[in-house]
């Protein structure tokens, strides 16, 4: 080959050696920092650091890069990143600190950090500050708006007058760590732009873990309806809500006449579980309804509460309520779980009620210990009258009565098999019954074979009373043996195996891991007894 060929044909190869040098150098991932001592004329690297969030918001990123606040410094502005200004990509859009604390992103009166139509993004070890709910706030603190693939993770965010941490129509997140207090609506909500018809939602496959939604006492502008909630997700296909604590909400909503907040809740939901969660001192307008600790509400189909501990809540431990959606409230489960003296404004342990014209069907409620003996010790609120609400192997223990005053079952709706009844003032009048034998045989409720087989009787629990207890991942054995069976106890080896009853799953295991059944047979109540 002529030497002049030659020279073309390296001078070509160098050239395209040079060009996918840098095609790669312009791939690789880039790290961008922001230090109060920086300069926004700087290069935005470790040693060269920006300043602003301002600058932040007029640059452009892509998939990979890492935007790094100064930790345990505070920025002032609202961090705002959308498709206008990141380019997707497979890789991890990193929002973070540097250093061994925290940065805070201080809002003041608006939103604290908003993205929006972008997908692959981490945000973690932020604190989001707003100005106060009461002192000119009028925003969320972390919106998330249609994002796909996301991890929310060691955030804390307070004085926001909306929602701490919003997200509206995701798929495929995961929020775990987050600290929401102190703000108006929710800590945390999960929600959609407006209720869509049978079969269709606009969030799918969320994760909420080892979350604490605290103090958030209500909106003061929300004026026709709730706020003031722990934990709320709504329009939402597979959620699951693990290890979460909800405390203190809803004190100050200011909605009278009209439904309340709760601790941690569904609505509009289907395929969602609720687990290993605590829920306690709750709050609702004195006017206003609920103030619960956990709840599902309006549209939900096919979802459950297990293995969760509701305690000292205004409104209900549990509520199972419809206030009227799109799409109907059926096909639940209610299962596991412990209520201590909660209903101290109304409601009871748990309650059941729907707005006028509608309606709920089929909700299993098994192995559940109910205990009160609060200020207001009621059992069970059934404001309406549902059909297939089963209730079987459950505790009922109650000072003031099983039923609320003024309430009544109705024949043919609910459906009690296999509990257990215990007054603590020793009154066996029970749904307006002299006594448990005489309800039996006039509705058919605890009955089988011509025989009553419920029991009013004392159930054996080791030394229940109060409990304080804030951390969820503490549910076990120790922490909760006080609502467990003594070994003298009545209620062993006695629950109906629902799995040939009613084709219900009993799970491998009790609230605290115990593997069920021990014995010859299920336990009545949430504990199996252990020797």
């Amino acid at each position: 080959m002529k030497p002049y060929y030659l020279f073309v044909l390296f001078f070509f190869f160098a050239s395209l050696q040079e060009l996918c040098a840098a095609q790669a150098n312009q791939n690789k991932p880039r790290a961008f920092y922001l230090s109060v001592s920086g300069d926004d004329a700087n290069e935005g690297t470790k040693n060269s650091p920006w300043k602003s969030i301002e600058k932040l918001n007029a640059s452009n990123f892509k998939s990979g890069d890492s935007i790094l606040f100064e930790g345990g410094s505070v920025f002032e502005g609202s961090l705002k990143l959308n498709s206008s200004n990141v380019i997707h990509g497979e890789a991890t859009l990193v929002i973070s600190s540097f250093g061994k604390s925290s940065a805070v992103i201080n809002a003041g009166k608006n939103e604290g950090v908003m993205l929006s139509d972008i997908s692959n993004f981490t945000i973690s070890r932020l604190k989001i500050v707003g100005d106060g709910r009461e002192k000119g706030n009028v925003s969320d603190g972390l919106s998330v708006y249609k994002c796909i693939h996301f991890i929310i993770d060691s955030v804390e965010v307070a004085g926001f007058q909306h929602s701490g941490l919003q997200v509206k129509i995701g798929s495929d997140f995961k929020m775990t760590h987050v600290h929401a207090h102190d703000n108006g609506f929710a800590g945390i909500h999960v929600c959609g732009t407006k209720q869509q018809p049978e079969g269709k939602y606009e969030n799918h496959n969320v994760y909420i873990a080892d979350c604490i939604a605290s103090n958030n006492p209500g909106d003061p502008t929300v004026m026709r309806h709730h706020s003031g909630n722990g934990i709320l997700v709504s329009n939402c296909r597979n959620a699951l809500i693990e290890y979460c604590l909800a405390y203190n909400n809803g004190w100050d909503q200011p909605a009278e006449n009209t439904g309340g907040p709760v601790g941690i809740w569904f609505w509009d939901a289907t395929e969602s579980i609720i687990q290993y969660s605590i829920s306690h001192d709750n709050k609702t307008n004195r006017n206003a309804k609920d103030g619960g600790g956990f709840d599902l509400d309006g549209g939900v189909t096919n979802s459950k509460i297990q293995y969760c501990l509701s305690y000292n809540n205004e409104g209900a431990g549990y509520g199972l309520f419809e206030f009227g959606a799109v799409k109907k409230w059926k096909d639940n489960v209610v299962r596991y779980n412990i209520s201590v003296n909660d209903g101290t404004l109304h409601d009871g342990s748990i309650a059941i009620w729907a707005a006028t014209g509608k309606s709920m069907t089929n909700c299993e409620i098994y192995n559940n210990t109910f205990f009160n003996n609060g200020e207001k010790a009621y059992s069970l609120s059934i404001v309406n009258n549902m059909p297939a609400f089963n209730f079987r192997n459950n505790i009922f223990v109650y000072r003031d009565g099983f039923l609320c005053f003024g309430h009544h079952l109705e024949t043919g709706k609910e459906y009690f098999e296999n509990n257990c009844y215990f007054s603590l003032k020793s009154k066996e009048d029970i749904a307006g019954y002299p006594c448990l034998k005489d309800w039996a045989k006039a509705t058919g409720n605890e009955m089988k074979n011509g025989r009553c087989i419920g029991r009013c009787i004392n159930p054996g629990l080791l030394a229940p009373s109060t409990i304080q207890l804030d951390n969820p991942r503490a549910l076990n054995k120790e922490t909760l043996k006080t609502f467990g069976l003594r070994a003298d106890s009545k209620l062993i080896d006695e629950g109906i195996d629902l799995s040939k009853v009613v084709n219900a799953n009993m799970g491998k295991h009790d609230m605290v891991g115990n593997q069920i059944p021990q014995g010859k047979g299920y336990d009545i109540g949430a504990l199996e007894y252990t020797k």
